[in-house]
């Protein structure tokens, strides 16, 4: 026991001599990814492949950049200032009347001389809503959010309904239904407006 002892490096109580195999940046990006040595290790060799640790602190260190691709998991700046309003300008609100001879224009521009076509539909679709959300770009509605959809069903005579339901405030959002009718289709275009606080 005596000579243990004399083998024993003379300093402070509790206090380690030998250096640590890594740095200590090494250490902190190993304690994140769970692999290399952990803290019982630290005279330890690593034993681990040193290439693969250092491509996957690469990933996480490009995966982490802010710049250079948009990540779900960092909070996204807001570009707009706090206005703490909770209801829009008298001249900024959505006016349904202003809004739906419009859309009906867009339809009827767009479905005058079309026939019913399974195969292409879902892009007459697709072209009909892309042109009423643009309509609705052009009407500058300041911290709306618009949402428009779009159903087109062939004639055969029967009654069609369609229904949503909402939850917004009255006081502030609104909605439009526009419908219009050719030999052998029917249309429905339906504009939500909803306010941002």
């Amino acid at each position: 026991m005596a000579a243990r002892r004399s083998n024993m490096p003379t300093e402070p109580h509790g206090a380690v001599t030998m250096k640590p195999a890594f740095s200590v940046k090494e250490e902190t990006h190993a304690s994140v990814i769970g692999t290399g040595p952990s803290a019982s290790q630290v005279g330890a060799p690593t034993t681990g492949n040193p290439d693969r640790r250092q491509s996957v602190f690469r990933r996480l260190s490009m995966s982490m950049n802010v710049n250079s691709r948009k990540s779900s998991m960092l909070p996204q700046p807001n570009n707009r200032p706090n206005t703490f309003r909770m209801e829009p300008d008298n001249e900024y609100r959505f006016r349904p009347y202003r809004v739906q001879p419009k859309v009906l224009e867009v339809l009827i521009d767009r479905l005058k001389d079309e026939t019913y076509d399974a195969a292409t539909v879902n892009e007459l679709v697709k072209d009909i809503t892309r042109n009423v959300h643009q309509l609705m770009r052009n009407f500058q509605l300041p911290r709306y959010k618009i949402v428009v959809q779009t159903v087109i069903g062939q004639k055969y005579g029967e009654l069609i309904r369609i229904a949503s339901r909402c939850l917004w405030d009255p006081k502030n959002d609104n909605m439009i239904s526009v419908n219009y009718e050719t030999n052998d289709m029917v249309a429905v275009v339906t504009v939500y407006a909803v306010y941002f606080e």
